[in-house]
């Protein structure tokens, strides 16, 4: 009953980007300010159930919220126009049904380019509905009696924003707008300041087109600059300063077409509601999403603070979102020229990697005259990646040192392509030391050469690069190392610089099994709290339906991956004093080798270790200021135990998952078998 009763709820929120079921409750009940808006919604509400379950729909209009939104939206309209009667009751039922199916056809075209629909079917049905209802003699307007009502004696240009805010849920009057404002407010301090920021720089866009401040203020549809400044800086876009320049660009945008509009319909006297926003953040999101636009919201969450703080938190632990691959060696070696390098990685081919093998500071033995006499000369090379052989050469001769061969630049060579969609060049190859066919399908970590002195390379080494095209020598492009070693710290998504000595880290089968947690899987520990039994704690396994793992303890949900080179927690859901939370504390990183006495750094959420009203300040300011989120913590691994300020974890040796979990005074919790 209380799922059905949220399902309801749902869409009064979503009209605002909120997923809050409270937030969805009150914005109904603010709709009941004006009887025939509230009556009308849940009419229309209703309509559409009924006719998504007679077309065995259900399943879509409970998974996108936009099939409700818009009939919503579209009920609310035809209350805000006309007296409640038996004539409108049948036309919100049609086109309550009209809507849902437009939202349909416009969500299947519009997802191919993954964009959203928001209130475009609204948009586009209200028309219709008022160009209809011109002949409709038993419709009533009422138009022109719901705009006095609700106001309060305060200065125009605050009575102005709270009239927008309200217009939105067609509650054109102070109290809805106050109601409204403590609501955004109280979600989402982003929100709310964006919401203040796109209106009044819209009304100062339009002062200055039109030359009048107490006309631009009073322009019954400037709530679009709002929803349109709310979609941008915080939304579909993440809450950033450059985003916020694109928000308030896409207000100016919105003013001009608010006019546009208005001059273009008030010739049939037809209301444009939304219709301006909508052609403003369609357009912009489908341009953005064309050039890939970094700044994107990919994963949207709550409140635009959550979306940027669970940003912030991959971007700190995970680095950019660039290609990520493992180093094509095993040992120790040397970086010999990086990212932008003094010789020849530049313009197209900066984003290089070369690397040699150094003993007591030379790449060499004896005099160096002689590629046998260079350390890395005939050492194995291993795939960085998993993927299929797309090219090769290794017939080319290795060099005298000294010369190299400026017809063959790259050598002899292996272009890999990763099952992720990019390539991955390994160049200089040794002659006849390829083990792999075009076409074969590698995985990460097989040998398939080893390390030459061909093609444009005056002394043995290695080069790596990453590019979006399979064709030899094409333009590089950005990427990160996996996971390596240097002075005994392990680097995760990093890159090492120009003459440091670093070694790749193996991943051990047995560890990638003991950490290999499948479906339905269980762990379950005594707990003791100041060494004293107090209960029995079992997590269990489950998954979501965008086939995410998590431990459960049936209230808290802690999300967890394994990519064969470490296992880590990258999100949590609960309450932030449980157990589980203290386990992504413990151990949000674990590589998956053997290795004893190494320590490693992780970032840790500031959800997890900071109080909500500092967290809540945190998250605002992180908007201007990114770091000043960002909580490093160091971990030390020694004799399979994991060691850290938080306490200590240690892996079972038996089974999968931890033996033992210590934190605080006294505090543990020990496996059961």
């Amino acid at each position: 009953m209380k799922n059905k009763i949220s399902f309801f709820f749902k869409p009064y929120a979503a009209i605002l980007f909120l997923e809050n079921r409270v937030a969805g409750g009150l914005l109904m009940l603010l709709t009941f300010i004006n009887p025939d808006i509230g009556i009308s919604g849940v009419f229309a509400l209703l309509s559409t159930i009924l006719f998504a379950e007679f077309s065995q729909m259900r399943q879509a209009y409970l998974e996108h919220g936009f099939y409700l939104y818009n009939s919503l939206l579209v009920g609310m309209g035809v209350g805000y126009l006309f007296a409640p009667s038996f004539e409108s009751f049948i036309l919100i039922f049609l086109l309550a049904v009209l809507t849902f199916l437009f939202s349909f056809a416009l969500s299947t075209l519009f997802s191919y380019y993954k964009i959203p629909i928001l209130s475009l079917p609204f948009s586009i049905v209200t028309i219709v509905a008022y160009l209809a209802s011109l002949k409709y003699s038993g419709l009533f307007s009422t138009i022109l009696q719901s705009h006095a009502i609700y106001t309060l004696n305060l200065p125009l240009y605050i009575n102005a924003y709270f009239k927008s805010l309200g217009g939105i849920f067609f509650l054109p009057y102070t109290i809805s707008g106050i109601v409204m404002a403590i609501l955004l407010l109280s979600v989402s301090r982003i929100m709310f300041m964006m919401s203040i920021i796109g209106f009044y720089f819209g009304v100062g866009v339009h002062t200055l087109l039109i030359d009048s401040w107490v006309g631009a203020l009073n322009d019954h549809y400037a709530f679009n600059y709002i929803l349109i400044s709310l979609a941008l800086g915080g939304i579909f876009l993440l809450p950033t300063l450059y985003n916020y320049v694109i928000a308030l660009l896409g207000v100016a945008l919105g003013v001009i077409l608010v006019d546009a509009t208005q001059v273009f319909f008030n010739y049939y006297s037809i209301p444009i509601f939304t219709l301006p926003f909508n052609m403003v953040i369609i357009p912009m999101l489908f341009l953005l999403g064309t050039i890939q636009y970094k700044g994107f919201n990919k994963i949207i969450k709550k409140s635009p603070e959550e979306s940027l703080s669970y940003y912030l938190q991959t971007l700190f632990r995970f680095g950019p979102n660039v290609a990520n691959i493992a180093l094509p060696f095993s040992g120790n070696w040397n970086v010999y020229q990086g990212f932008n390098g003094k010789w020849t990685h530049k313009g197209a081919w900066r984003y290089a990697y070369d690397f040699v093998i150094e003993k007591n500071g030379k790449s060499y033995d004896n005099e160096g005259n002689f590629p046998q006499d260079y350390y890395c000369f005939g050492q194995s090379i291993i795939s960085p990646i998993s993927g299929y052989v797309v090219s090769l050469r290794g017939d080319l001769v290795d060099n005298i040192i000294g010369t190299v061969d400026r017809i063959n630049n790259w050598g002899n060579y292996i272009v890999i392509r990763s099952d992720l969609g990019f390539y991955v060049e390994l160049s200089h190859l040794m002659q006849h030391s390829i083990l792999v066919k075009e076409g074969e399908y590698i995985h990460l970590g097989q040998i398939i050469a080893k390390c030459g002195n061909s093609g444009y390379s005056p002394q043995p080494h290695l080069h790596i690069q990453v590019q979006y095209l399979p064709t030899l020598g094409s333009a590089t492009i950005p990427f990160r190392f996996l996971i390596y070693k240097s002075s005994n710290r392990l680097f995760f998504h990093s890159l090492p610089n120009e003459e440091e000595s670093i070694s790749s880290i193996l991943p051990n089968k047995f560890l990638q099994m003991q950490l290999g947690f499948v479906l339905d899987d269980v762990m379950r520990f005594e707990y003791y709290k100041e060494n004293e039994l107090i209960g029995i704690q079992e997590w269990k396994v489950d998954m979501n339906y965008l086939g995410e793992f998590y431990f459960t303890d049936s209230k808290n949900r802690l999300f967890f991956y394994n990519n064969d080179s470490y296992f880590y927690f990258y999100n949590y859901e609960g309450d932030t004093n449980s157990i589980l939370a203290k386990l992504f504390l413990l151990a949000p990183r674990i590589p998956l080798s053997n290795l004893e006495d190494i320590s490693y750094q992780d970032t840790i959420p500031i959800k997890l270790i900071e109080s909500k009203f500092k967290r809540t300040l945190l998250e605002f300011f992180s908007t201007f200021i990114p770091n000043i989120s960002r909580r490093d913590f160091d971990y030390k691994i020694t004799k399979g135990t994991i060691i850290s300020s938080f306490g200590t974890i240690t892996l079972d040796k038996s089974s999968k998952g931890f033996s033992k979990i210590t934190w605080g005074e006294n505090n543990y919790l020990r496996r059961i078998s």
